[in-house]
């Protein structure tokens, strides 16, 4: 028996901003983890990969496994944290830092009976590394974008008032044997004169807290152009 109510409590904690320091370990996992099977696969495709066991890197083999499984749930962690704070970097940037890893990875594999050796830049090391680079750019660049959106919507929630809005349509059915699902919802809501209208939105619901149809949210749009969907901010009352 508790004296809180667990259902309150986490939904205070799925509401919490997630900071950057979330994206710490798994970022460091990534790294690793790239780079561990950058290590293995230029091992192994040079020595390991064989039908014949005599031939076969074991050490390069298990690497390759390890390494790919650490490698999905690092950027599972990744993706999960990062999609409770759009301000924070998205999958581009995860996949970027993984790629990095493997491009270190690849320039300090040495054949057996040696594990590493002073780095050497060859044309795959450089390939790896210009493709490291190029999606941390674009990981950029779409973070930015989502923070002047976010920058956008807070001014609208500052400078105007909400109206009364309402889910039409949740967007699923059941859950399944999932606990979170990512959907579509429609929502409605009257604009200034009076005009009735809709709008849809991607949204993550978790089976503990679901979104269904008559649910009353707030409503923040333009007033000048009620129309333009960017403009529009919907939130869930609480």
């Amino acid at each position: 028996m508790s004296t809180i109510d667990p259902d309150a409590a986490w939904r205070e904690r799925s509401t919490r901003r997630i900071t950057g320091a979330s994206l710490l370990l798994p970022g460091l996992f990534l790294l690793g983890a790239g780079a561990v099977l950058g290590w293995a696969l230029t091992r192994g495709a040079a020595t390991g990969f064989s039908d014949e066991v005599q031939d076969q890197d074991i050490a390069a083999i298990i690497a390759a496994i390890a390494s790919s499984f650490a490698l999905m749930a690092a950027l599972g962690l990744w993706v999960s944290a990062a999609s409770r704070n759009a301000r924070l970097p998205g999958w581009l940037t995860a996949v970027g830092v993984a790629v990095l890893g493997a491009a270190v990875g690849h320039a300090v594999v040495a054949l057996p009976p040696g594990l590493v050796q002073e780095p050497v830049v060859g044309p795959l090391a450089f390939g790896l590394a210009v493709a490291a680079v190029a999606l941390l750019g674009l990981g950029t660049v779409a973070r930015a974008g989502r923070a002047r959106r976010l920058d956008a919507a807070d001014e609208l929630v500052r400078t105007t008032s909400p109206v009364a809005g309402s889910v039409t349509n949740q967007g699923y059915t059941h859950f399944d044997e999932a606990s979170r699902i990512l959907t579509a919802v429609t929502y409605t809501f009257h604009d200034a004169a009076g005009q009735q209208r809709w709008v849809k939105r991607a949204a993550t619901i978790d089976v503990r807290d679901p979104i269904v149809n008559g649910e009353e949210v707030d409503v923040w749009f333009d007033r000048q152009d009620p129309s333009d969907e960017n403009r529009i901010v919907i939130r869930r009352r609480r």
